[in-house]
């Protein structure tokens, strides 16, 4: 009976210390993945032509979009959010930048790389950062 309650307590020790590691993992960071290229403009295409598909081969992935800088905001947490143009004048792909104080002039060339959250009327990346920064 001792035996079973101690492999009882030794289970449920090893199930806590997982919950614990779970509940307090650090969360993903878009640098320690592997980025999928692509143009503003195609991904937009492919939300825009068939978002079943686009949501299969890039919702949840990190993605490092290459545009041209559209308009740039702060969102209602105080937040940089950058549009990206995309060729239709009623979508983009709109960043939604990690760190504030990013400053950065409409129609410069930009990478941008963040997870991919899908597509309403534009195509939403969240946790980005700026890969490059041209004119």
């Amino acid at each position: 009976m001792k035996k079973i309650a101690a492999a009882i307590v030794i289970l449920l020790l090893i199930a806590g210390g997982i919950g614990y590691y779970i509940w307090n993992k650090p969360p993903e960071k878009v640098e320690n993945r592997k980025s999928v290229p692509v143009l503003a403009t195609e991904l937009v295409g492919a939300f825009t032509t068939d978002e079943a598909a686009a949501n299969r081969k890039y919702l949840n992935q990190v993605l490092e979009v290459s545009g041209t800088v559209a308009e740039t905001s702060k969102n209602q947490d105080g937040k940089t959010v950058i549009l990206l143009e995309s060729g239709d004048p009623l979508s983009g792909v709109q960043c939604t930048m990690r760190d504030d104080g990013i400053t950065i002039n409409n129609g410069a060339a930009v990478k941008v790389t963040g997870f991919c959250n899908g597509y309403t009327m534009v195509v939403l990346l969240s946790d980005c950062i700026i890969k490059h920064n041209g004119k």
